[in-house]
């Protein structure tokens, strides 16, 4: 087998020059002029999927047209419907790769009847790949989180693969009553933390479940750490021990106190500097 993909490898040097001397032209990528049989076809993908997670902007988005002319996508679709689970979750990693939209419906519904397993994570992330838009992004997280066994780093991982913008999603989240929702918006969080945001972050800090005190802990460090700070102070004297001997916590308390310490140093120094000119 790896001695035909070789052969057909070469066979395709031409016509890979093509693709790559004509992606800035204006016009579609023309197929391969010549029938392709199955492993040529395999062959094929390969190479301009290879090229997809290489690519951005409008070259990703003519290799992407290309897999559609091409009939690739379309025979991938068809693929998700096999009887076979591993023809399908194969299938499903191709379309994601593709960023087609067309079979996001199918995929929801296979994560939607999937017994949680690792491969439920591929569909997830195909699902993010190609979503159309947020209810496409929030149909798959919600799917993922009533199994309430999903890592929520992992999740927050899989939503970064998608083009959309997911700030309102992720706020959607933080105003749930959902604890893995929450830890997903205080994980997933970068948009800059408005007097609202802040407020909703900082109301978690008194959250039953530690580890969404912990991450909005963590999220305050990011933004302000002088409040971070004196959470943690006040946690320490609620006798928190869950949060403050977090390793992550404990250094970014350390090193925020190591740096405070410091700039009220300099500015100490900088008093006595100008009460000597002015003394002079």
């Amino acid at each position: 087998m790896e001695r035909k993909t070789n052969v057909y490898l070469a066979q395709f040097q031409e016509y890979f020059t093509y693709i790559q001397s004509h992606m800035d032209s204006p016009e579609r990528l023309n197929p391969p002029y010549w029938q392709l049989n199955r492993l040529e076809l395999r062959v094929l993908q390969q190479k301009l999927i290879e090229w997809i997670e290489s690519l951005t902007g409008s070259h990703q988005k003519k290799i992407i047209a290309l897999c559609e002319d091409t009939g690739l996508v379309n025979q991938n679709i068809q693929r998700l419907y096999s009887r076979f689970h591993w023809i399908r979750i194969d299938a499903a990693y191709h379309v994601g790769a593709m960023r087609s939209g067309e079979a996001v419906p199918r995929l929801l519904q296979l994560l939607h009847t999937k017994k949680l397993d690792p491969t439920h994570f591929i569909i997830a992330r195909s699902i993010s790949k190609c979503a159309r838009n947020l209810d496409d992004v929030r149909n798959m997280l919600l799917l993922l989180v009533k199994h309430r066994k999903s890592n929520c780093h992992l999740v927050v991982d899989i939503m970064k693969e998608t083009e959309l913008d997911c700030t309102p999603l992720l706020l959607e989240c933080l105003r749930s009553t959902d604890k893995d929702l929450i830890k997903i918006a205080l994980i997933g969080w970068t948009a800059p933390l408005s007097a609202e945001i802040a407020d909703l972050v900082y109301r978690q800090i008194v959250s039953e479940d530690r580890e969404v005190r912990i991450q909005a802990v963590k999220l305050l460090f990011k933004y302000d750490p002088v409040v971070a700070a004196d959470v943690i102070e006040s946690l320490m004297k609620a006798n928190d021990t869950e949060v403050c001997q977090d390793a992550e916590i404990v250094e970014m308390y350390t090193v925020n106190q190591v740096r405070y310490k410091k700039r009220m140093n300099e500015e100490e120094q900088l008093n006595k500097k100008n009460c000597y000119v002015h003394a002079v």
